[in-house]
């Protein structure tokens, strides 16, 4: 694997290249679409991501994206990576994708979707480099554009789930939906392990939404342990992931 420099060093050096302008887009969608790195730093504008740590971690997810239950410390960029880098690197990948983000309460999802939403509302050059996939005036053009009903790129089919959407375990999932891949990011939080009622509530609502998948749909967990006994833990007792990927950093 390139160290982050190296990998810096060769974008460059792709850039250095003689092309027109299509040329260069071109380029720039092939590396947005199949580097994390690319996507997050030079195209996201996520220059907090420019850290060699954080290159390893991209490295490690963009390689197995899936079949993982990724507890990290909290501030590792977790969902900087996962729920807003990749997903968004999947939608751009396959606009037909639908996401559904889950966490502890709806606001807490809807947190995460509103990042997503303004960053295709804000991001002239990505919306530049993919206008197959987003909108120009997604306020204007989009079928829906909210954070109650999800965002819907441009997209060649009908499916009645949006491209996006948010949900909350505990207040009101939705009914006769589903997505191609669920992504849940802070379904455990304080408030969801205060009593060992709460802990079954919470992970019984988990189990409910598994209903929500399709045949080969696929899910990624996002989140830190709270207590030893969380919904994590009986997440992983009931062998719903293959592997844990277990990240702290140094110090």
């Amino acid at each position: 694997m390139l160290s982050r420099t190296e990998s810096i060093e060769a974008y460059r050096r792709l850039f250095q290249r003689e092309m027109d302008h299509d040329e260069a887009a071109a380029l720039q969608r092939e590396l947005a679409t199949g580097d994390l790195f690319f996507l997050l730093v030079s195209v996201l504008r996520r220059s907090d991501v420019n850290h060699d740590w954080v290159y390893e971690r991209c490295r490690e997810v963009e390689a197995a994206p899936d079949g993982y239950l990724d507890v990290w410390g909290r501030d590792h960029f977790k969902s900087s990576l996962i729920t807003f880098g990749l997903t968004i690197r999947d939608i751009l990948r396959d606009p037909e994708i639908t996401v559904g983000i889950f966490s502890y309460s709806r606001p807490i999802a809807k947190a995460f979707l509103r990042q997503i939403k303004r960053e295709f509302e804000n991001n002239q050059r990505l919306r530049e480099l993919f206008p197959d996939v987003l909108w120009a005036n997604p306020l204007r053009d989009a079928p829906k554009w909210s954070e109650d009903e999800g965002i819907i790129v441009r997209r060649q089919g009908n499916p009645k789930e949006s491209t996006v959407e948010a949900w909350g375990l505990v207040d009101g999932q939705p009914t006769s939906k589903h997505f191609k891949l669920l992504v849940y990011d802070d379904t455990v939080t304080l408030d969801s392990v205060s009593s060992p009622e709460m802990i079954k509530k919470v992970t019984d609502a988990w189990a409910s939404s598994r209903n929500l998948t399709v045949e080969g749909g696929v899910s990624r967990y996002i989140g830190t342990f709270w207590r030893a006994n969380d919904t994590y833990r009986h997440i992983l007792d009931r062998k719903a992931k293959a592997s844990t990927r277990w990240i702290m950093r140094d110090g």
